[in-house]
Formats: structure tokens, sequence, C-alpha cells
């Protein structure tokens, strides 16, 4: 069930999808502009579209955390529905090629080739209602994931969970590229940041740097869901 919270000037809905995964999908809705940013529809495509639409905004931009199948299930129904390119890093094009493999592979299920797709490099600035929107390239869990900077919140996909990192143990993946990646993160950004995480609940950088304090020797790693 979607939930929903203002930061600000912005309404930010949680959008649940793929059981058993319970991957994040987050709309952006900025109230004063009427604009609104999509990042990560992992599935649940006709749940999605009935978020976006039930708000009345223009859908400005469709955002990938990182490729994994888990994440981008519902990119080609989407974009299709809304006339949008999703965007992604250039260090997870070839896993978005084979996200239908992936989601066939691990979770028996079939989605459509997620595209069309802008595939960008380097850290790229995207204008938004009435600041920018950051992007901070934070390889480890995959070899392109990011995480999305509004200002006063972050969206972390795998890369930072809550009290968890992603796994990395599969194509891509670099414990130390991660270690470093959680680090500039935790150290770099206000204290009163919210973080929205690919996977479980909200927390902010105030707590994630004091359980980082603890553990980033060895961070327990999210695995028995495979994502």
């Amino acid at each position: 069930m979607p939930t929903t919270l203002m930061v600000g000037e912005y309404n930010i809905t949680t959008i649940p999808t793929g059981e058993p995964w319970n991957e994040n999908c987050y709309l952006v809705h900025h109230s004063f502009s009427g604009e609104g940013v999509l990042i990560d529809p992992g599935g649940s495509a006709e749940l999605i579209i009935r978020s976006v639409e039930e708000t009345g905004m223009r859908l400005r931009y469709i955002l990938l955390t990182h490729a994994h199948h888990d994440h981008v299930g519902a990119v080609a129904v989407v974009c299709r529905r809304f006339q949008l390119p999703c965007q992604l890093h250039m260090g997870d094009a070839r896993l978005l090629r084979h996200a239908p493999m992936y989601a066939l592979r691990f979770a028996g299920k079939k989605i459509e080739q997620p595209e069309p797709a802008v595939i960008y490099d380097g850290q790229p600035v995207l204008e938004f209602g009435s600041q920018s929107i950051a992007i901070m390239h934070t390889p480890g869990h995959t070899t392109g994931s990011v995480c999305i900077d509004f200002g006063d919140f972050i969206f972390t996909g795998d890369t930072l969970l809550y009290q968890q990192v992603g796994r990395t143990d599969l194509p891509g993946g670099d414990v130390a590229q991660l270690a470093a990646s959680v680090s500039k993160l935790v150290n770099q950004v206000s204290e009163e940041t919210f973080l929205f995480p690919g996977h479980g609940p909200v927390w902010t950088i105030r707590e994630a740097l004091a359980w980082w304090q603890g553990v980033a020797d060895a961070p327990p790693q999210l695995t028995e869901l495979g994502v």
C-alpha cells in the first residue's frame, strides 16, 4: 500500500513493488511546480501509473538507482505510458540489457526489456522544482549504482539500506567500493537528511552515521532475497 511523507515542498510516495523483494519505488511530487520524478519502478506498473495520474503531476524524469531486475521490472510499461525514457549510469548499461534474463532466472518472472534509456556518465545535475537533483555515483552494489540527492532527502537504492548495505556477490559487486561509497555518503551529507532506501524503512544520515561507525569494517549485507 503506498504511503506518503512530506519533506519541505515535496510529497514523497513510497510504492512497494515486486513481492517477495518488496522493492521501494518512489514518486516525488513538487507541490508548487506540479512536477514529478519517478524512481526505480520495479514492478506493479498499473499501481505506479495510477499513483502518478492521481496526483495530476507532470512527470519529468524516470530515474534508476541501478539496474537489478527488481528495480526495473515496470520500466518499459511506465516509460511507454508517459513517453519518457529512464535514466541510468553507464556502469549498469549491460545489466539493464540483461534484466529480463535475470528476472526469469532468479524470480521466475517475465519482464519487458527496460527501454528507452538515457545512459549517462559522470554525476549529472538535473533541474527540478525549486532546486536541483544531484546524481552521486556510488559503486559497490553494482558498477553503476547511484544515489539521487534532492538536498533534504536522498534515494540510496541498494547502496545503503536501513542498517544494512546491498550485497556484493553479484556481477559488478565490490566490497571495498561499496564501503567507500557509504563512507562518502554518510560523512559528506547533512545529518538531518532523510534516506529513502531501495528496500526497508526510511532513516536519517545521523542514524546511519552512528550505525556505520560501528560496522564499517564488516557491514551486514542484505542477501536473503537476492537483491
